[in-house]
């Protein structure tokens, strides 16, 4: 059977809503849809799923509180390119109550993994993937000054990626998210040579932990270096390495660095601990 698609006129007509309610669900992710030309289109099957309460517009328990799939309409939007929908799902999010740890550890992190899942699986094409990381930069750039707290600082925390990784966005989630902890977090990006990496340790006050993010297995040695080569500036200066390619305590001490940041929990607990003891 073919699958209609058919105009947002018609979809408020079938909801019995306003054109720009109808307009609304497409763009915060509520009703999955797609631009064709200057005009937005809805899969009949997806409308249908709407009406009954499934799909996108539904909600599930977690806990003590109904959320809605958040993940999944932002993933939606990501893939169509859509960055005004993408941040309307954002938006929505923190109207429902949501905080910004909430926003990006389980809404933003699942939809860029699916997604990049998807691209492994050959579902995508690699500019989707790489469009909706672009967005999703440029979207954490729009609520990254939210992060920040008031007060006096506990410190300061460099990160960054060693010369060859090019993943620069977990590292520049995870300095929103420290940097929400009440620290000032220096994040270096993707792709640093070891000796600026260390420079930057040496010209930074108050530098309480240097975090280095490994993503690819192939991003190894130059980890490796780079931790090298902040000990040997700055020996008293703990290193915590993390990401997908490191994967336990042992890993870690082979690279030669402190602690892993196997966790966004974890690391700001140990950080916390250092900032105690300083």
């Amino acid at each position: 059977m073919v699958d209609l698609e058919i105009s947002l006129h018609d979809v408020a007509e079938a909801l019995h809503v306003h054109y720009m309610t109808a307009y609304r669900y497409v763009r915060e992710g509520i009703l999955p849809g797609r631009k064709v030309g200057r005009s937005w289109c809805v899969r009949k099957s997806d409308l249908d799923k709407f009406q009954l309460g499934e799909g996108l517009g539904a909600t599930v328990e977690t806990g003590k509180r109904t959320q809605a799939p958040w993940a999944e309409r932002l993933e939606a939007r990501l893939i169509e390119g859509d960055e005004r929908g993408a941040l309307e799902v954002f938006e929505a999010v923190l109207r429902a109550g949501n905080d910004l740890k909430f926003l990006y550890l389980k809404v933003l992190s699942p939809a860029l993994v699916a997604i990049g899942y998807r691209w492994e699986q050959g579902e995508l094409g690699i500019f989707v993937e790489h469009r909706a990381s672009n967005i999703a930069m440029r979207l954490m750039s729009q609520v990254g000054s939210r992060f920040a707290r008031r007060g006096v600082s506990k410190g300061t925390i460099i990160m960054g990626a060693p010369a060859g990784e090019e993943h620069a966005l977990a590292i520049a989630m995870l300095a929103d998210l420290v940097r929400s902890e009440g620290w000032d977090v220096h994040d270096l990006g993707a792709n640093m040579p070891a000796e600026s990496f260390a420079h930057a340790v040496q010209q930074s006050n108050d530098v309480v932990a240097v975090c280095v993010g490994v993503t690819v297995e192939a991003s190894i040695p130059a980890a490796r270096d780079t931790i090298a080569a902040v000990k040997s500036s700055c020996p008293d200066i703990p290193v915590y390495v993390g990401g997908a390619a490191i994967r336990s305590d042992e890993h870690v001490q082979v690279l030669g660095a402190d602690h892993w940041a196997g966790n966004i929990d974890s690391l700001i607990e140990s950080l916390n601990q250092h900032a105690r003891r300083k």
